[in-house]
């Protein structure tokens, strides 16, 4: 696997691009976790309980991660300016 370079490596330019990228993808991991629960509810309210309804919860520490990075992106962004 590829090692990803640091932070002060990067240019301005790239720094903006992968917040950007950050960003974008942070909002549709929400929307997908977002739907995922509300699709878990329903199936819990018609059939009992099941998996679904554990799934988002599972994959809140990717939010977690992702708000972490794009925050460290944006403080270096800053930093630089």
């Amino acid at each position: 696997m590829k090692k990803q370079p640091q932070l002060s490596e990067l240019s301005l330019e790239e720094l903006e691009k992968r917040a950007k990228m950050t960003k974008f993808s942070n909002i549709m991991l929400c929307v997908a976790l977002v739907f995922q629960f509300l699709v878990g509810v329903f199936l819990t309210y018609k059939n009992g309980f099941n998996v679904f309804i554990i799934l988002p919860v599972a994959f809140l520490p990717l939010i977690i991660v992702n708000f972490t990075n794009l925050k460290k992106i944006n403080e270096e962004i800053t930093k630089r300016k």
